[in-house]
Parts: structure tokens; C-alpha cells; sequence
């Protein structure tokens, strides 16, 4: 038996889609430009993708474990990958780890690991 059916698993996951959108939280999605990139370099060129929403947590610095400076949850539909940048406001992060979040066998959002680069 089941515990929960199909008509619940959509609801859950249509609450926490319902919950990211009306955050009142965006960003902005980076990735790198296609073409040619010196080796260990982290100077190449970033694009913007699209917007996003999300309901956006930095880490307290008491907190900061793993080296990681906030969290994200975004959609499940999100082409997020790790090394790509995160613009929140005024501030930038790389995506370090991303983890699909399910409940009983739905997939409900992803939570993004992401660490705040500083301008050189």
C-alpha cells in the first residue's frame, strides 16, 4: 500500500511550487560562454540564462559548515548545473551541489549548496 496516492503526490508538489513562487525571491541564472577557456582559469566569460524564482537562505557565519555560504530551493524544472553562477541581489555565488528534495517518491524542488564569490 501506498502512502500517498498519485493525486497527493501532485498536491504536495504543486504546495512547494506554489510556496518557491510566491517567495518574492529572484535570481539570476549564469552560465559559461561556449568557447575557448584556459586551463585552471576561473576568468571566463558568463551569460545570463534567465530568471528565476526561489526562496533564497544565507548562512549565518557562526553556521558556514562544508564551506558553503547559503541555500536555494528552486523547481524541480530548473536546468540548474554545479559551476554555475547565482546572482541574488547584488551578490554572486557558485552552485556547488544541488539535490533533488522528494517526498514519499515525487520530487518536489531542488536545494542549491552555494558558495558567495567575491570580485578580485
Amino acid at each position: 500500500m501506498a502512502l500517498m496516492s498519485d493525486s497527493e503526490k501532485a498536491a504536495a508538489a504543486a504546495d512547494v511550487r506554489e510556496l518557491i513562487e510566491s517567495s518574492g525571491q529572484d535570481a539570476t541564472l549564469l552560465r559559461a560562454a561556449l568557447g575557448e577557456r584556459l586551463y585552471g582559469s576561473d576568468d571566463e566569460a558568463f551569460v545570463e540564462v534567465r530568471t528565476f524564482k526561489l526562496e533564497f537562505v544565507p548562512t549565518p557565519q557562526e553556521d558556514i559548515a562544508d564551506n558553503v555560504d547559503a541555500t536555494a530551493s528552486v523547481l524541480p524544472d530548473l536546468d540548474v548545473r554545479c559551476e554555475d553562477r547565482i546572482k541574488v541581489g547584488g551578490d554572486s555565488f557558485r552552485v556547488q551541489t544541488i539535490v533533488d528534495e522528494s517526498l514519499f517518491g515525487v520530487v518536489t524542488h531542488k536545494t542549491l549548496k552555494l558558495v558567495r564569490l567575491y570580485a578580485s
